[in-house]
C-alpha cells in the first residue's frame, strides 16, 4: 500500500529498526524489492535519485513505483533520492512521489538551509514529505568503482548546525555525513558513531545513512541503536544485477532476453531480502 514516509520512518525511529530505501532502475529492481518486502513483511521505499534519470527518467518510472506500492501488501514509500534542485523537487511532486528529498549539502549552510526551507514548505503544502542533507557524504563514484574510503568523506555533519538546519527548515528527516560514502566501497569506511549519537541525541528526528552498500554489518547494527532509521541502497541492487547478467549469458549457449529478465528479477529480491533483514524491518510491517 502507498503510505506516507514520514508514518514508514517514524515508525523505524520509535521501534529502532532501519528501512530499506532502495535505488530501482527498471521494473525487474521494482519487482523484486516488492517481491521480498511482502515475503519478509517489511516496510519499503523506492527511490530514483536524479542522476539515474538518464537511463531511468523519472516520468516514465514514477507509474511504475507508485503501482507497485499500490498493489503491495505492505507499506511502500515513493521517494526522489538526491534532487539536486527544487524544480527536480516540484517535477517528483508532480509525478506523484511522495516524498522527495533536496540535497543542498554542497552549498553554503546558510543557501543549503533557504532553498531546503523552500522546498520544504512547497512539498508540505502538496502533503509530500522532506529528507535533507547536511554535511557531505563522499563518493567513490556514485554507483560505480572509486578509490574513496572513510579518510575521503568531506565534512562530518556538525552536532550544532544540524539543530539549526532542522528547527528553520521543518525537514522529515536529515541524511547526514559520518565517514559514509557512496558507491562501490574498496575498503570498509569507518564510521563516526560517536557523532551520529550526539546528532541523534541532540535533535530526536529520523536520520538517514546514504552509502549503504559498503558499510559493515556491525557498523549497521551500531547506526541503527543510535537513530539511523532509513538506509539507502543503490550500488548494491546495480551490482548484483551485472553479476546475474554475466553469469547468465556467461552459461548459456543461447540466453533468452525473458529468462535473463526473471533472473535479475530474483537477484534484485535476493539483495533486497537479505538487507531487509540487516536492518531488523523484517515482520515490522
Amino acid at each position: 500500500m502507498l503510505t506516507p514516509f514520514r508514518e514508514i520512518i517514524r515508525d523505524a525511529h520509535r521501534r529502532h529498526y532501519a528501512v530499506g530505501a532502495f535505488n530501482c532502475l527498471s521494473v525487474e529492481n521494482v519487482m523484486g524489492a516488492i517481491a521480498a518486502a511482502e515475503e519478509l513483511h517489511a516496510p519499503l521505499i523506492l527511490q530514483l535519485a536524479e542522476v539515474q534519470f538518464p537511463g531511468a527518467p523519472m516520468e516514465l518510472m514514477a507509474p511504475v513505483f507508485l503501482q507497485a506500492a499500490r498493489s503491495a501488501k505492505v507499506p511502500v514509500a515513493v521517494h526522489l533520492d538526491h534532487g539536486q534542485s527544487p524544480e527536480t523537487c516540484i517535477r517528483a511532486i508532480r509525478a506523484g512521489f511522495n516524498s522527495v528529498m533536496f540535497d543542498g549539502a554542497g552549498l553554503p549552510l546558510e543557501e543549503n538551509i533557504a532553498q531546503t526551507r523552500m522546498v520544504a514548505r512547497l512539498a508540505h503544502a502538496a502533503g509530500v514529505d522532506v529528507e535533507a542533507e547536511l554535511g557531505r557524504v563522499g563518493d567513490t563514484g556514485f554507483g560505480g568503482e572509486g578509490t574513496g574510503d572513510a579518510a575521503t568523506a568531506d565534512v562530518f555533519t556538525d552536532v550544532g548546525e544540524s539543530a539549526r538546519f532542522i528547527a528553520e527548515t521543518g525537514i522529515d528527516a536529515l541524511a547526514i555525513a559520518i565517514g559514509n560514502l557512496h558507491g562501490r566501497y574498496i575498503a570498509t569506511p569507518r564510521l563516526n558513531i560517536g557523532r551520529l549519537r550526539e546528532i541523534d541525541a541532540r535533535n530526536g528526528i529520523p536520520l538517514v545513512l546514504h552509502g549503504g552498500s559498503g558499510t559493515s554489518e556491525e557498523d549497521f547494527k551500531s547506526c541503527i541503536g543510535n537513530g539511523i532509521s532509513k538506509i539507502n541502497v543503490a550500488t548494491a541492487m546495480q551490482l548484483a544485477a551485472m553479476d546475474e547478467t554475466c553469469s547468465y549469458i556467461a552459461g548459456n549457449a543461447s540466453p533468452n532476453y525473458i529468462d535473463l529478465k526473471n533472473r535479475i528479477t530474483e537477484a534484485s529480491r535476493r539483495v533486497v531480502a537479505a538487507h531487509i533483514r540487516l536492518f531488523e524491518s523484517d515482520g515490522k510491517a
